[in-house]
């Protein structure tokens, strides 16, 4: 519990049950905050406090999908609004199935067909719904898209200057290496053919290398990251 600032002792037990006339034992069973052996609220410095925990556990527990009740957050797949819609009438969660040649989103109510065998309380396709939400959500978001794109390319900008700064403390590293490869050449006594002949393999790569990094800025390409620095 560090998170919560609250030192907990006792937080799982064991449980015995009686199956086929024997006892069963077993351990580590979570227990309730309420029963856990010991619990010193603010024992240590925390992200948060204890009541804010339990909101956080109560919310977590309102958006298991597989618990009744509570609003549940949205999930993948091609539907908007899988996993957030009930049926007013039955109170049922409605899935999402894709159907037709070119699969297209339909939610229904499957549970009274797929538990009991009975007919689906509702189903209809997904376009519609998705299209009116999709419409009210940007309508609603309109008014800060000015600013968002300013920040957005505010952010492009600071990335692509970031990528440059890089890119020529490369190229500055690279010409160094050339220089202290020709330094060694030079100081290596040339009697010493086989100290001589890899000293001045070393000089040539290093130019070689030098010179596609010469290159490569010339063309923005930034090899330490894998793309392109445009200019923006």
């Amino acid at each position: 519990m560090f998170s919560a600032r609250v030192y907990a002792y006792g937080k799982t037990g064991r449980q015995v049950k009686i199956r086929d006339g024997c006892a069963h034992v077993t351990y580590k069973n979570r227990k309730s905050p309420e029963d856990w052996d010991v619990v010193i609220r603010d024992h240590h410095v925390g992200y948060i406090d204890w009541e804010e925990w339990e909101r956080s556990q109560a919310q977590l527990a309102k958006n298991a999908f597989g618990r009744a009740g509570g609003v549940k957050s949205g999930r993948g797949g091609g539907a908007l609004l899988a996993g957030l819609l009930y049926f007013a009438r039955c109170g049922r969660r409605l899935h999402v199935v894709c159907t037709g040649r070119k699969p297209r989103s339909v939610y229904r109510c499957d549970n009274p067909n797929l538990l009991l065998g009975q007919n689906r309380c509702i189903t209809f396709g997904g376009f519609r719904p998705d299209k009116f939400i999709t419409d009210a959500v940007l309508e609603a978001v309109a008014p800060f898209a000015i600013d968002t794109a300013i920040e957005a390319r505010a952010m492009l900008t600071q990335a692509i200057e970031d990528k440059r700064l890089v890119l020529e403390m490369e190229l500055q590293q690279v010409r160094y290496d050339a220089s202290l490869a020709e330094r060694r050449y030079a100081a290596c006594d040339p009697d010493n053919r086989l100290i001589a002949s890899e000293l001045e393999k070393r000089w040539e790569e290093s130019l070689r290398r030098a010179r596609s990094f010469e290159s490569a800025s010339r063309y923005g390409y930034c090899s330490s990251t894998g793309g392109r620095c445009h200019a923006p």
